[in-house]
């Protein structure tokens, strides 16, 4: 990652700014990420400049795949923030193919047991530690040109599980013994279906799951991550100290803006057509 694009005057400066996404996972500053499910490099270099330290391209829901992501992977490097992808499953050839394309780390979905969760590891970790396929000449690799890659490769790729079910709730604490998890992430609305109160963020029994396995994260040295639809949500599971907040969907953050540029016009139009001061 080179220069610093983003807007914050207390930035610091690139030299100084952390590359390794696994150690910056585990600072105490909060790590901010957006979704994106629009495949445009144009969108990419908006998120880093409005501050996002990482942006999730997200394969399972957006309308590309991995043939997509070099150009948005450069786009983030370059610009100096995170790109990580959620792939579409927990399959070692995506999850590989993401990695080769120079993505920071992996967001891997719908983990539901150990078996599962180790399974995922494995595939973002070159052996010893897992079963990666090895190939010096992939984009992260320098094409060939970064004969230490394979030496810092698992030091610096991050792999962030998805727990979004009951059965993940249940297996958490085997799951966070897992060695080189990076980090635990959680989706509200898919937990809100799974503990049986559908679309019902706020209930007692999605908050007390997200606060606990927060909790349990950091106890284990693991990033704990939470998917936040607006500023105030993200806030709140900061608080509760979530390090990793992934505020919204490119989708909603545009349309949201569009729809509130709309109505403010239009409500400065009297029936006469004429534009009140």
């Amino acid at each position: 990652m080179t220069a610093d694009y983003r807007n914050d005057g207390d930035s610091a400066s690139s030299a100084h700014r952390e590359t390794n996404l696994r150690r910056r996972l585990r600072q105490s500053e909060p790590f901010l990420a957006l979704f994106s499910i629009i495949p445009a490099v144009e969108l990419v270099e908006i998120a880093a400049q409005s501050g996002f330290d990482g942006i999730i391209l997200d394969t399972e829901h957006g309308s590309y795949g991995t043939e997509t992501l070099p150009a948005l992977i450069l786009a983030a490097r370059a610009h100096g923030i995170f790109p990580i992808v959620r792939v579409r499953c927990n399959d070692a050839a995506l999850i590989g193919a993401a990695l080769d394309a120079g993505a920071a780390g992996v967001l891997v979905p719908q983990i539901g047991s150990t078996q599962e969760a180790t399974k995922a590891v494995r595939a973002a970790r070159f052996a010893p530690q897992g079963s990666r396929g090895a190939n010096p000449w992939v984009r992260a690799g320098g094409y060939g040109c970064s004969p230490r890659w394979f030496e810092t490769a698992n030091s610096e790729t991050a792999v962030l599980l998805m727990i979004e079910g009951a059965e993940g709730l249940e297996a958490l604490d085997s799951i966070m013994d897992i060695p080189d998890l990076d980090g635990i992430f959680l989706g509200p609305v898919d937990l809100s279906h799974a503990l049986g109160v559908p679309g019902q963020i706020d209930h007692e029994s999605v908050r007390a799951a997200i606060t606990t396995t927060v909790s349990h994260a950091l106890d284990a040295n693991i990033a704990p991550g939470v998917f936040s639809p607006t500023a105030a949500v993200a806030k709140t599971w900061l608080d509760c100290g979530a390090r990793f907040v992934a505020i919204g969907v490119d989708t909603a953050h545009i349309g949201f803006a569009l729809s509130n540029l709309v109505r403010d016009v239009r409500s400065a139009v009297p029936a006469t057509g004429r534009i009140q001061n």
